[in-house]
């Protein structure tokens, strides 16, 4: 066994693991092994991190490339673990890193339409503690859940939740006249307020340690404040800050912004469905933190999520959820034209009914400024005509109706005289005294 760089194929530069080290893991790794082999694994996980190495298995022949293990660090789950590079070759069966390749993942598709997305518990924090722990392998009688369904990072959750509390997901009624006036400064100046209602641990506010440019953590003013915070810091909890950047462009490890680019330790996350479909800009959260006094403050995580617009930062999950709101946008001016205010919210988390939770593709507010009629109404967006899509959503749909009056439109059909008659029929029933 070998300590190896990492993306190589692990037959050149080899530095070889003692047989010692190696059995003490094995040990570990099968849940036969003591204390001292735990604490011998950990270093030896950690050293491999720290140095950027991957560790090479010998169970295959001398003259086929190795098998790798990947040094890795679950956060939320305070331990190390060993993870398995399934682009490379396999272990052989009787070799005790084996694992069968896991059940297909579940991500969302068209088939996949109702998973709950709810606001993150606890304190505003996305990173803890190095541990001092080494995960095992599972019991073969362990259920195998990693075909678990959409995995939501907590770096996501915490965006959605900072940008629920900011309302930078609603487009706000147009003014009594003139155009609404749209910027990145009074939307970062939104979620700087809305910083100030969270804690990263007691007694320390978010509105603190968060950062909206890039110049602060390139001129190290974001390391320096947080090493000066970090003497009163409580104790069981890892100092930490967080920079907010609207960003041109993204790559695996760096956030591109117009003030500077900032590097990333760990790959950027983004949303389930595939980025590539999806264009800049973004507003990327990311982490400031340290996981080894070698390597001090970095950014070590973030989650890069699509906004309808460098200047307006609504949630975009897919490509066409811009073409959505902009026809939403459409609706909201020729409406306006006819004495009628129309306020417009991307969702980012379910909204609990007495059916169950739903979360609407977009909401509605409108107010008809000559009889004084208001109402709300959901929006359901049909994307597909796959058969069990469709059975998903007709359930959706039987939520939302029970809660709101629903405009539901497939995707070809959605247009914004279409939405306008469907709202000012709403709004005439108000007046009629319907029950919509």
């Amino acid at each position: 066994m070998w300590l190896v760089p990492k993306d190589t194929t692990g037959r050149t530069a080899r530095h070889p693991i003692p047989d010692s080290l190696k059995q003490g893991l094995i040990r570990w790794y099968t849940g036969k092994g003591s204390e001292a082999d735990h604490r011998a694994s950990v270093s030896l996980v950690v050293t491999a991190r720290e140095n950027h190495k991957w560790i090479a298995c010998d169970c295959r022949p001398a003259n086929d490339p190795p098998a790798l293990l990947s040094p890795a660090y679950l956060s939320f789950q305070e331990t190390y673990y060993l993870r398995r590079l399934t682009s490379r070759p396999q272990h052989k069966r009787n070799c005790p890193f084996y694992m069968p390749q896991a059940p297909q993942r579940l991500r969302e598709t068209t088939k996949d339409a109702l998973y709950e997305v709810n606001p993150p518990k606890g304190l505003f924090l996305a990173h803890q503690k190095a541990p001092e722990k080494l995960a095992q392998k599972p019991l073969d009688t362990d259920p195998d859940d990693r075909s678990r369904g959409v995995a939501i990072p907590r770096l996501a959750r915490l965006l959605w939740q900072l940008v629920e509390a900011a309302q930078t997901n609603v487009i706000r009624a147009l003014p009594p006249s003139g155009r609404a006036e749209h910027s990145i400064s009074a939307e970062m100046a939104r979620l700087r307020k809305a910083s100030h209602d969270f804690q990263i641990a007691p007694g320390i506010a978010l509105s603190d340690h968060i950062y909206t440019t890039a110049i602060d953590f390139e001129k190290k003013r974001t390391h320096a404040r947080l090493r000066a915070a970090a003497e009163t810091w409580p104790e069981d909890y890892a100092p930490q800050a967080f920079l907010l950047l609207e960003a041109n462009e993204i790559s695996s490890s760096e956030i591109v912004t117009g003030l500077g680019t900032i590097e990333i330790r760990n790959r950027i996350q983004h949303t389930g469905i595939i980025r590539a479909e999806v264009q800049p800009p973004f507003l990327v959260l990311a982490v400031v933190g340290e996981h080894s006094k070698r390597e001090g403050y970095r950014a070590l995580r973030a989650y890069a999520q699509p906004v309808l617009s460098g200047n307006e930062f609504i949630p975009t999950d897919r490509e066409d959820d811009r073409s959505l709101l902009r026809t939403l946008q459409a609706t909201q001016s020729m409406l306006h034209s006819g004495g009628i205010k129309l306020a417009i919210k991307k969702l980012v988390f379910d909204i609990q009914t007495k059916q169950g939770s739903v979360r609407p593709d977009f909401m509605l507010a409108f107010h008809d400024t000559e009889t004084g009629a208001e109402g709300y109404a959901a929006v359901q967006v049909l994307r597909s005509h796959d058969p069990n899509y469709l059975q998903l959503r007709q359930l959706e749909y039987e939520r939302l109706i029970a809660a709101w009056p629903t405009i539901s439109l497939a995707l070809e059909h959605f247009d914004a005289n279409l939405i306008a008659e469907e709202i000012a029929s709403i709004l005439e029933q108000r007046k009629g005294g319907g029950d919509a």
